[in-house]
């Protein structure tokens, strides 16, 4: 195994971060490419990951299929319980992604979710107000310049749009957060263990959850693929930048809490459809939606560089 000098790479370790770095990891390296497994293991997790979740949704939507029968799969109904079973769904396939990847790397569970230091709930917190607010600065912002894009329909509460943003809130956040444990906390390191360079191991993780992102959203759009592949890489780079995936979890509930009750406010009272078809998607218009992807990233590293100056910050010796 070489070093992070050898390798070109200067490891983000801060006074004390070796404590803390969890058995069988490799500190030198930066979160996402810090552990290591056997290529056979990596195919197996990779494989595994779109598999489970394909499985684990057609057992857990028989429920939804039974009460409001079998979806378009072209054009499927985010009805309240269509919402929820995703939700569930994709939280089951994390928690198993999670248990498969500690396994097969012989790493504990939470060698997933950070490196080199504990996981901040506190970042968590105040990465969701942040990038609440750049989406809902972008939703009004495309809605203002590309109305049409939007998809946005009539404004109308009802029983079943209370029933709908109900749903959003409960279950939404498991979707997004268990996207990203098993797309960005469990792909990107099985990915990287194919490469003992940093730089390849990053950008072949990044290219393979991305990749493996848009597949599981089975849509057929260039654009919205496109857009799919620019968000991976933007979580998978919050991950790096930040030692851990509460950036990333963070902006993915807020995108997709914020989206999910502006489409259920503006579907008429019943439930909106996705559109999964060749030219369904926004166009060029979701240029919009890349570059507030990026600038989210821009808010963490500013704000991870800033924690990083105050912690490294000389104290005063009337302070100590």
């Amino acid at each position: 195994m070489t070093g992070p000098a050898e390798q070109g790479y200067a490891a983000p370790l801060r006074a004390g971060d070796a404590a803390v770095a969890l058995p069988g990891t490799l500190p030198e390296r930066p979160f996402g490419v810090h552990f290591r497994m056997a290529r056979w293991k990596s195919l197996v997790v990779l494989i595994a990951i779109p598999a489970m979740l394909l499985l684990v949704q057609i057992i857990v939507f028989q429920p939804v299929v039974l009460i409001e029968g079998p979806a378009d799969p072209n054009k499927p109904a985010l009805t309240p319980l269509t919402i929820v079973a995703t939700g569930l769904s994709t939280a089951i396939t994390a928690l198993l992604a999670t248990i498969l990847v500690s396994k097969m790397a012989k790493v504990p569970w939470r060698a997933v979710f950070r490196h080199t230091r504990t996981f901040d709930w506190r970042r968590v917190g105040v990465y969701l107000l942040g990038s609440a607010g750049l989406v809902g600065l972008t939703i009004i912002v495309t809605a203002l310049i590309e109305p049409g894009s939007t998809g946005m329909g009539e404004f109308k509460i009802g029983a079943s749009t209370v029933a709908i943003l109900i749903a959003t809130l409960l279950a939404t956040p498991l979707q997004s957060a268990g996207e990203e444990i098993a797309f960005r906390g469990a792909a990107i390191p099985a990915a990287g263990s194919w490469f003992r360079s940093i730089r390849l191991a990053m950008a072949f993780g990044i290219i393979v959850s991305g990749a493996l992102f848009a597949v599981v959203h089975v849509s057929l759009d260039p654009w919205l693929v496109s857009y799919l592949f620019v968000f991976s890489a933007c979580t998978a780079l919050m991950g790096l930048i930040s030692g851990g995936l509460e950036a990333a979890m963070a902006f993915h509930v807020s995108n997709n809490v914020l989206a999910g009750i502006v489409n259920g406010l503006f579907a008429g009272g019943g439930p909106s459809v996705i559109d999964r078809a060749v030219g369904s998607g926004p166009g060029a218009s979701i240029i919009i939606l890349m570059v507030m992807n990026v600038l989210v990233v821009v808010m963490v590293w500013l704000m991870e560089r800033a924690k990083r100056s105050n912690l490294t910050a000389p104290t005063a010796p009337g302070n100590r």
